[in-house]
């Protein structure tokens, strides 16, 4: 199944605001690349010249996190890589590290190991570019005025050849004019009509997005293109 690529929709206010987080994830002990950014996320920098260890969560092992030897994994973290912020609990915090290429590795970590990274209002040129979060999503941005023309394009199964013989890669697509409000943008792509985020319902296509220079943090609902689409994501400019 594919999604034709939405209209255009109309400049639209969006009333989000810049928070440090300091929620807990949904659920007790866990960490997961699922995003919410109804509560903005935030930058950290690691500090200390030790090697951080990513922390195994609750679903991993019973009493996670914790500083316990048993908890640490494998993955770890040193002084100076620059990690999304999506919550803390008790002394530790769920972070995402982007490498340079797009991988990602989400985890707990001890939350005396960062420092703050101070957010700076962005301009809308901080907006501007073409950002990847990896071969099958895309999102282009570029400033027209005031406002940002916002577009998406992803796939899913592009890069299984198995799929691709079949024809069972599925896609979807927006295109959106708004304006931010400061770091944050959202909006609602329904097909009838345009409307602000949080119009919007789990049947039409929802976007919601924080620039963080270097990254732009994305997130989408399941209905934003064929089934696995997804703009969710941790995004790099290209180039």
């Amino acid at each position: 199944m594919t999604l034709p690529r939405s209209r255009t929709i109309r400049a639209v206010p969006v009333l989000l605001a810049l928070l440090v987080s300091s929620r807990a994830p949904a659920a007790e002990g866990e960490c997961a690349e699922t995003m919410d950014l109804a509560t903005p996320v935030t930058l950290g920098r690691v500090v200390g010249a030790q090697r951080v260890p990513f922390l195994k969560s609750a679903e991993q092992a019973k009493g996670c996190p914790s500083r316990d030897a048993a908890c640490r994994d494998a993955a770890y973290l040193v002084e100076g890589n620059t990690v999304v912020v999506a919550g803390t609990l008790r002394d530790f915090a769920c972070v995402t590290y982007v490498g340079a290429k797009g991988a990602t590795r989400t985890g707990w970590i001890a939350s005396d190991a960062l420092a703050d990274v101070p957010a700076e209002p962005p301009t809308l040129e901080a907006w501007v570019g073409t950002w990847s979060a990896g071969p099958e999503q895309d999102i282009t941005i570029l400033r027209k005025g005031d406002t940002l023309q916002v577009s998406g394009e992803a796939t899913y199964g592009a890069r299984d050849p198995a799929r691709v013989a079949r024809g069972a890669v599925n896609s979807g697509s927006f295109s959106a004019t708004v304006r931010p409000n400061g770091a944050s943008l959202g909006f609602t792509d329904d097909a009838d009509a345009t409307k602000p985020y949080a119009a919007g319902d789990d049947t039409t296509c929802r976007v919601r997005m924080q620039v963080l220079p270097p990254l732009l943090v994305a997130e989408s609902n399941a209905a934003c293109g064929g089934m696995n689409v997804t703009f969710t994501g941790f995004y790099r400019r290209k180039g």
